[in-house]
């Protein structure tokens, strides 16, 4: 694999040497470490992100992964930028196509497929869904519609509280859009069983058909679709996707970490690559820098944020003794495994063109199959899978939670006429009873010969492939256990109790440690609002600092004259 100067030479990526002292050390330079950095630098700190791999990006990078196809590039984690990043006002704030960044808006946001190639999408106009559902069932086009009128009376508390700190949510945005949703209380019954109805329980209450319901399992599986309060996940998911699409950055995720370091450098800020932070040094009862494999020691004025997996910063990073005894408990109890689950991925270089007939002929649009996400197992197949999963047994079939050709969308992302292929699923055994490297070959020869149904071209274009499971993710992002959300997505995990409570509000009890990433309020994924908040956090601390250092020093009778 290439290094990272030879994949994007205008993004800084390494120093020569450390620069000894800054304010802030960000730990991590995927895109919350970057964001947090770009939100401190643009306010005069001086910042310094340091990461361990020897390129920016981490879960968002995109890279020519194949030795064998070395001009397809590979999004290595996510797909796509989610409409929870569109709606955050970060790319406005941060001028990001100002320093290269270009979305292309994904439309539908699922297609969901049946054993005879009929599909559904899943669209931004809920009406374009329900005409669709029309096809199959006038009674679940019927539900369709009161699900996405009944998420349009919660929806925008629920986004103004993911846009804002997960302590200290309350605003005048918050109470009038709270509000708002109280002068619909015909809808509270119905906005209750959604937030406590399992998975299973709301898609059979509401459907008769298995698209939909197929189409709801896959865009949200997180655990075990009989376990209660796992529907409100994906129906918020829902309710998203209804107000904003989804985009894929052209060039590839790594399009996002790379728009940001140079945003970052145009404040001043830089990036340390290949540099592993061993220890977050306390002396006294505070933060002062952190110490990088090889003993080199690097000072922080104003504070160290991690944005790494919380439980490792906390446990693995902080000396012995830094943490109260019972937030050291919590810190060791931040779920990684409970849902028994971690992640498959596949990645494709094909030397020709993906197609899906049979999908495209039985649609009446001009909609390409391939250059959306996809996925096709049914509520019962989900299900069956997640409980073989639970029982550490290896799913059949395993359920795919998205596939897509990202080169029917940006084809620069291959050379002319040949495609990449992107396959993830979120529902392979993280303890299982066979180990993964006696496995991995038959599993990836399962999942594609099951995408063949769909993909035409998908056995016989193939030049190589990547099959990579919870240990190889675990070693590729320095993910423990493959977990790519940092902490388990279950409904005690959300908010002021994520990644545990006393430790969901960015800063920590240790004076000058913030916590940020996906182990934070309020989601994984393509997010950044765990940066922007966690800096904003860092930010106010900063000022109240020195309003109290301000008043010890001015005399009591100089701030009365004054």
């Amino acid at each position: 694999m290439p290094t990272a100067e030879t994949t994007s030479p205008a993004v800084p990526q390494s120093l020569d040497s450390g620069p000894g002292e800054v304010d802030v050390v960000v730990i991590g330079a995927g895109h919350n470490g970057l964001v947090a950095g770009c939100y401190l630098a643009r306010e005069g700190l001086q910042v310094l992100v340091v990461e361990a791999d020897d390129k920016i990006g981490g879960m968002t990078s995109t890279n020519p992964t194949l030795a064998e196809a070395p001009q397809h590039r590979f999004n290595e984690g996510a797909i796509q930028l989610t409409g929870i990043f569109r709606l955050s006002q970060i790319a406005e704030e941060l001028n990001l196509p100002a320093f290269g960044l270009c979305e292309v808006p994904v439309e539908p946001a699922h297609l969901q497929l049946a054993p005879d190639g009929s599909s559904l999408g899943i669209w931004k106009d809920r009406e374009r869904t329900a005409r669709e559902l029309e096809r199959f069932s006038s009674k679940d086009a019927r539900a369709w519609r009161e699900i996405s009128d009944t998420l349009d009376s919660i929806m925008p508390p629920i986004l103004t509280y993911m846009r804002s700190h997960p302590t200290r949510a309350l605003s005048y945005e918050l109470i009038k859009n709270l509000a708002g949703s109280a002068r619909r209380p015909g809808k509270l019954a119905a906005v209750l069983h959604f937030m406590t109805a399992s998975h299973a329980e709301i898609l059979d209450e509401l459907f008769e058909t298995e698209l939909p319901k197929g189409a709801l399992a896959a865009m949200a599986a997180f655990q075990r679709m009989e376990a209660d309060m796992t529907a409100a996940v994906a129906l918020i998911y829902l309710g998203v996707i209804q107000r904003v699409s989804n985009a894929m950055p052209v060039g590839g995720t790594g399009e996002l970490p790379s728009a940001l370091a140079r945003c970052l450098e145009s404040h001043g800020g830089r990036i340390r690559t290949s540099a592993r932070v061993e220890e977050i040094v306390v002396r006294g009862s505070r933060v002062s820098g952190v110490r990088l494999r090889g003993g080199e020691l690097i000072g922080a004025r104003q504070g160290v944020m991690t944005t790494c997996n919380a439980k490792h910063a906390l446990l693995d990073l902080l000396p012995e003794g830094a943490l109260p005894d019972h937030l050291l408990t919590r810190a060791r109890d931040i779920p990684l495994t409970k849902t028994q689950a971690t992640s498959l991925k596949i990645n494709l270089a094909l030397k020709g063109r993906l197609s899906m007939p049979i999908v495209s002929e039985l649609r009446d649009d001009d909609l390409d199959p391939a250059a959306a996400l996809v996925a096709w197992h049914t509520l019962a197949e989900q299900s069956q899978a997640w409980d073989a999963v639970c029982r550490g047994e290896w799913p059949d079939p395993v359920p795919v939670s998205c596939c897509i050709s990202p080169t029917h969308v940006d084809p620069t992302m291959a050379p002319d006429g040949q495609d990449t292929f992107w396959l993830w699923s979120g529902v392979i055994p993280v303890h299982p009873k066979v180990a993964w490297e006696q496995v991995r070959d038959e599993i990836g020869e399962r999942v594609l010969r099951d995408c063949a149904r769909y993909y035409e071209g998908i056995d016989s274009l193939e030049i190589a492939r990547e099959v990579l499971g919870g240990p190889d993710l675990e070693k590729r992002f320095n993910a423990p256990w493959g977990n790519v959300y940092h902490v388990d997505p279950i409904p005690s995990r959300f908010g002021p109790m994520k990644p545990a409570l006393g430790l969901g509000g960015y800063r920590t009890p240790v004076d000058g440690l913030y916590l940020s990433g996906a182990s934070t309020h309020p989601t994984g994924g393509v997010c950044a609002l765990p940066g922007k908040l966690a800096a904003q956090t860092l930010l106010r601390d900063r000022v109240s600092r020195s309003s109290r250092l301000r008043a010890r020093l001015i005399p009591s009778g100089a701030r009365r004259s004054s």
